[in-house]
């Protein structure tokens, strides 16, 4: 069966305001990145620009709309991402900016209604940002089956111990979801499971944003960093976990399959 990639007769329609808003609106915003607070960025010039986004019902276009998005799915966003690309803030401005994009389906996917109380409603409104923290400085990437950071359940609490980098926003994210290997006995794709440390967690210390050929000069803190992480003896409660014990590599799937991707259609754009 043939795959039809011409685009939807209405979405285009979308995708030519997206186009007309990013180059007459966004685009001549950029050289006043970093002129202005964080506050008055995110206040006064980034919240009218993204009510205009939910005015054309785009905001999240991808996540269902029991989620605060519009239902479009996984290709409408990739074609978005073709015209988004081309400005560095447009996709925090249409609700689908990385990391936060795909930890929304994750929890959405895996979360307790408890867990998406505290940390999925909260990022959808933007009130929030979050992180994902899979890859190690001192294995193959994100190759999860040498992932070396541990959780060790201790009564009610995880004990988690190792190490990350490469991992975005982390230095501005108020919560992070970590891959960690919680039975290192298991089969290697049920040896890992996912949980949440908040800002702040003792013995979590993000110490630095690592120097790649995009920001080669780094400043801590700033947004799409890739920050390097210690985790010594850091305890969250057992609650954090998302989804089962060994469910890790299942739920991964669920931002990093679709990921593949529409970050692949930014990076065209912004080529």
């Amino acid at each position: 069966m043939a795959w039809d990639f011409q685009t939807d007769s209405e979405f285009q329609k979308k995708l030519d305001w997206a186009q007309d808003f990013v180059v007459n609106e966004l685009i001549p915003l950029e050289p006043l990145l970093g002129v202005f607070s964080d506050e008055v960025w995110q206040q006064e010039i980034l919240a009218p620009l993204k009510q205009k986004v939910k005015d054309q019902d785009l905001w999240a276009c991808h996540l269902e709309k029991e989620l605060g998005g519009q239902g479009y799915g996984q290709l409408p966003l990739a074609l978005m991402n073709l015209v988004t690309g081309r400005c560095p803030f447009a996709q925090e401005v249409f609700g689908n900016m990385a990391p936060d994009s795909g930890n929304a389906e994750l929890l959405a996917e895996g979360g307790t209604e408890a867990q998406k109380e505290k940390w999925l409603w909260p990022n959808l409104r933007g009130d929030i940002r979050s992180s994902f923290a899979i890859t190690e400085p001192w294995v193959a990437g994100t190759d999860p089956t040498q992932i070396q950071t541990t959780a060790v359940l201790d009564g009610d609490e995880w004990v988690i111990n190792g190490r990350k980098w490469m991992i975005t926003n982390a230095s501005r994210s108020d919560f992070i979801i970590f891959m960690c290997v919680t039975d290192a006995d298991a089969p290697v794709h049920q040896r890992c499971s996912m949980i949440v440390v908040e800002k702040g967690t003792a013995g979590m210390d993000v110490f630095r944003d690592i120097p790649t050929m995009h920001h080669p000069v780094e400043s801590f803190g700033e947004l799409g960093g890739h920050a390097e992480i210690t985790l010594d003896n850091v305890r969250v409660p057992r609650d954090n976990l998302i989804g089962e014990v060994g469910g890790g590599f299942i739920l991964s799937q669920v931002r990093l399959g679709p990921g593949r991707i529409h970050h692949a259609t930014r990076w065209l754009a912004e080529a």
